[in-house]
């Protein structure tokens, strides 16, 4: 199975002072020795983890890159296609969802062929499935 982690739970792995982290990392902790799981994030996140927690968090530069480094080892970048663009743009003005960008994203997720995309963004929760995909919340 394919699991597509949102960028705010790939920040609480990377930063354990979020509010959200701990359940985050504990339920990351408990399914990612499953072999039958598969793990993905945006490449596209890269930039947004670094700046984030080297500008706005004033961690270490050289910690921040191991630390995404190590990340991007476990868990598989999945690099944006302009197919995604062209589907967030069709669901865009279709008034399904009104993120743009979380469209691109979601919809690179059912490229990677994800069944579940985690998140704790609470208006993507309340769509609760988006083409087939479940959306849902790191839970044990």
């Amino acid at each position: 199975m394919n699991i597509f982690l949102d960028a705010n739970i790939c920040l609480d792995l990377l930063d354990t002072k979020r509010p959200t982290s701990k359940a985050s990392v504990d339920w990351y902790m408990k399914q990612k020795d499953d072999v039958s799981l598969n793990f993905f994030f945006s490449s596209d996140f890269i930039t947004t983890f670094y700046y984030i927690l080297t500008q706005k968090r004033k961690y270490d530069d050289t910690k921040v890159i191991e630390s995404i480094d190590a990340l991007s080892f476990e868990i598989n970048p999945f690099y944006l296609l302009h197919s995604d663009f062209v589907n967030a743009k069709s669901d865009f003005f279709s008034e399904l969802f009104k993120d743009f960008e979380d469209l691109m994203i979601l919809n690179s997720a059912v490229r990677a062929e994800c069944t579940i995309f985690v998140t704790n963004d609470k208006e993507l929760l309340k769509l609760g499935k988006f083409k087939g995909m479940e959306l849902s919340v790191p839970s044990i």
